[in-house]
């Protein structure tokens, strides 16, 4: 039987296809997420991100919608909703989550109102209140962290994308900046009298 034996000079190629095929093979799913930290699911990250560190404030609802301080935005696709944000409840938190209220109307007139959190670096949301009838908040039964669905049909995703985030930082040093975002939509019609 004969053996096949490389020539030295051959060797560093050898060694070098074999620590490279057993790099490519020893990876795991915990390697993947690590290695994509911080990056959006669609980019390369697997699942929700975590992010280390990450502390969240205690939450106080803020006061309910008026009509007079909605700003309206336009979604990414046509929709027969109107969608506003409630320009003195938006707030950036020590805990770098932007809070706000937000306000969709039907085309027959019925709102939905609620009060949720986004994250930038993680492109997550989580609603923390739902608005009643008579003005009040009843807080949310299983509020947590969700990742932000990618769509052109979702409002959180053009909130993400379109006024309060650039890629994983806040699009803004402070509440006015997010509200100047909101306000310089070229859709934006706050005198609108129709909403």
């Amino acid at each position: 039987m004969r053996v096949w034996r490389a020539a030295p000079a051959c060797w560093p190629v050898i060694a070098f296809l074999s620590f490279a095929i057993a790099g490519c093979g020893s990876g795991t799913h915990s390697n993947v997420k690590s290695s994509q930290r911080g990056m959006p699911a669609d980019i390369g990250g697997v699942g929700v991100v975590e992010e280390k560190g990450f502390k969240e404030v205690e939450v106080e609802f803020p006061a309910y919608p008026r009509e007079a301080d909605l700003i309206k935005f336009q979604l990414r696709r046509n929709s027969s909703f109107l969608y506003y944000v409630d320009s003195k409840s938006i707030s950036i938190g020590p805990d770098r989550v932007v809070r706000y209220s937000a306000v969709i109307k039907s085309s027959s007139g019925a709102l939905n109102t609620s009060y949720e959190g986004l994250r930038c670096k993680t492109s997550e949301f989580k609603v923390y209140a739902y608005g009643v009838r008579g003005g009040e908040w009843t807080k949310a039964n299983d509020s947590q962290w969700r990742q932000i669905d990618r769509s052109s049909i979702d409002f959180r995703f053009t909130l993400y994308k379109d006024y309060f985030c650039d890629i994983e930082a806040i699009a803004g040093r402070n509440e006015k900046d997010l509200i100047a975002n909101l306000k310089g939509d070229r859709f934006n019609n706050v005198t609108d009298k129709g909403r």
